[in-house]
């Protein structure tokens, strides 16, 4: 089939809507856009990400307002000089998880414990560092050193602080990684979306290439990532979303296949 050029070229946000239904857009997506279309695909996952991460953020500070106290306000005085810590009660001293009645951090500034491996704790302060446990069920820890910061009194108010910091910030440092991980996951959905879309064109007996399948595939994507975002503002749970999303979106490649073969192709002459 020859390609046919037009003038008529939609916005972005026209391309919002118009993807649920337009026929006349899809044909413009093959026509006349250019590239793969990625800058649009990482516009409409803003739309996803923006309310999920206000929800995530509300999380984040409901579990600081209803879980921290129990533990912070075990906290004692910990004073830190030259990258050595001490404290003034004795040692070992235990934060308590009192939902569980275990161990949820140690501090023991003596040297007696060295590891967290014969304790179901998540936290050990040591005199010269902190351990972590990377999670309830791993055996993988990760340390930090004393020996770079400076003189510092760590109270329950400060740590307070520190929670109160980290919930404002949260959002502004997971937002850009949430949102380029999302869009690395969707631009490999849309390679496999363009590679079945070349059975789609075979069907309707019509010559895409690979490009062309990319960027109706990333366009495609726009009524499924929509409906997550819904259900985003809403803060209602969606289970199987990505399954969901990526049958949505196989139909939507399907219908704009469809729209651009010979019995659909809207001549030029009769484009808005």
């Amino acid at each position: 089939m020859q390609e046919r050029k037009s003038s008529n070229t939609f916005t972005i946000f026209q391309t919002l809507y118009l993807s649920f239904f337009s026929r006349p857009l899809y044909q413009d997506i093959r026509r006349n856009w250019k590239g793969l279309g990625l800058p649009y695909l990482l516009l409409i996952l803003m739309f996803f990400w923006v309310p999920e991460m206000m929800n995530i953020n509300n999380s984040i500070s409901e579990y600081i307002a209803d879980e921290a106290p129990s533990f912070v306000d075990q906290i004692p005085v910990i004073t830190i000089t030259k990258g050595k810590a001490s404290m003034k009660e004795p040692v070992p001293f235990y934060i308590m998880d009192r939902k569980k009645n275990i161990p949820f951090a140690i501090i023991d500034t003596s040297g007696e414990t060295v590891s967290l491996e014969k304790t179901p704790a998540m936290v050990l302060l040591m005199q010269d560092r902190l351990v972590i446990r990377q999670d309830k069920d791993s055996k993988e820890t990760r340390s930090f050193s004393f020996a770079d910061i400076g003189d510092i009194t760590v109270t329950p108010k400060l740590v307070y602080n520190w929670l109160e910091v980290f919930s404002d910030i949260s959002v502004i440092v997971l937002f850009p990684f949430a949102l380029l991980i999302s869009f690395a996951y969707h631009v490999l959905q849309a390679v496999l979306l363009a590679f079945l879309g070349n059975s789609f064109a075979k069907y309707f007996n019509v010559r895409l290439d690979f490009r062309t399948l990319f960027r109706l595939s990333a366009v495609a994507f726009t009524p499924a990532i929509m409906l997550e975002a819904v259900h985003a503002v809403l803060n209602i749970d969606y289970p199987y979303s990505s399954f969901f999303s990526f049958l949505i979106t196989s139909g939507y490649l399907l219908y704009a296949v469809g729209c651009n073969s010979e019995k659909t192709l809207i001549p030029i002459k009769d484009l808005p």
